[in-house]
């Protein structure tokens, strides 16, 4: 039997035996001069302060109640693996990055993402691009805490558990990553709420405030993921991980998935291994995966020349995505 309907019948069972008890106090004293004005009066008092509990103090009680806002002074992990272990509906993460994907904790988000995946629980986890004026700022900050190196370790930990998952979860795990910072730290669990302001130091380890989704707190909080969530210059993690480029070199064709980095709108791609045979070939063509009618070719840059600065300063936003590789072999992708 559904839990509701036994509730029910607890409650049905209750009002009975409060009217049996009722009966039985005010039987045996039904002939007591002005009983029957006094009990008129009693029992409509009571229904006036039933309609002031029930048209009154209840919403202001469960208004309160929605409303309230719990203090911490730091995040705990753990309890939020917990909540995660138990949810029904949705979770959402909006971080530079989040230390549920730190060594200490990964184990038990991995085990307990799974499990809500397949009870049919949606997430949605929106971090900071590592090369991005945001990420850098973001570093500042928090040093000697090497910030970039844990928004990449998230990213990375991210892609793999991504194409790992099973096809039927595609749409229920999502991940995309923002060129801009967040403006607060949050995290969801279905109708559970804690977020924190940036400071010069992590935001676990900063006052946390807890507050419900249905209240006004946890809407403003959760209005302004949906409309990250929703804005402009999002990339889903593999975009935003690897291009897929697709070479022509003669009668040859060969597809390949390279890293890359986004500087002053242009994309320099590391073509290194792979691709070198066919990045350095002087009749090469390339095209991007899904943009088939635009042509593009990958050009060095002489040393000294201004493109050459410029594929310095792409290789320090490529180092800040990746990780320093001093093997790394960044070409400009120019349309042809």
């Amino acid at each position: 039997m559904p839990r509701r309907f036994r509730l029910s019948y607890l409650y049905a069972l209750i009002g009975a035996l409060l009217l049996l008890a009722g009966f039985w106090l005010l039987y045996p004293v039904r002939g007591t001069p002005g009983f029957g004005t006094q009990l008129r009066i009693n029992v409509g008092s009571n229904l006036l302060d039933l309609v002031l509990a029930v048209l009154v103090l209840q919403p202001l009680v469960l208004s309160l109640n929605r409303n309230s806002v719990r203090w911490r002074s730091r995040l705990d992990y753990r309890a939020v693996i917990r909540r995660i272990e138990r949810a029904t509906d949705h979770v959402d993460v909006w971080k530079y990055w989040t230390g549920l994907l730190e060594a200490r904790h990964e184990p038990a988000f991995a085990a307990a993402v799974h499990k809500a995946l397949e009870r049919g629980v949606k997430f949605r986890i929106l971090l900071t691009d590592p090369a991005s004026a945001d990420a850098a700022e973001r570093a500042r900050q928090v040093a000697p805490t090497d910030a970039l190196a844990l928004i990449r370790q998230n990213i990375e930990r991210l892609d793999e558990m991504v194409r790992a998952l099973p096809a039927r979860y595609a749409d229920l795990f999502q991940v995309r990553i923002s060129p801009v910072g967040p403006a607060h730290a949050c995290y969801r669990v279905d109708d559970w709420l804690s977020y924190g302001l940036f400071r010069n130091r992590r935001v676990s380890e900063s006052d946390q405030r807890e507050v419900r989704v249905r209240g006004d707190l946890g809407a403003l909080a959760l209005e302004a993921f949906e409309n990250r969530w929703n804005g402009a210059g999002l990339l889903e993690i593999g975009d935003h991980y690897r291009i897929r480029l697709r070479f022509t070199v003669g009668d040859t064709v060969a597809d390949h998935e390279l890293r890359y980095v986004i500087h002053d709108g242009e994309h320099w791609v590391n073509v290194h291994p792979a691709a070198l045979p066919h990045a350095f070939h002087p009749d090469h063509a390339v095209a991007i995966a899904n943009d088939g009618r635009r042509r593009f070719v990958l050009t060095d840059n002489p040393p000294g020349s201004a493109a050459s600065t410029s594929s310095g300063s792409a290789a320090g936003l490529y180092a800040a995505k990746y990780g320093p590789d001093p093997g790394a072999v960044l070409l400009r992708l120019t349309e042809a």
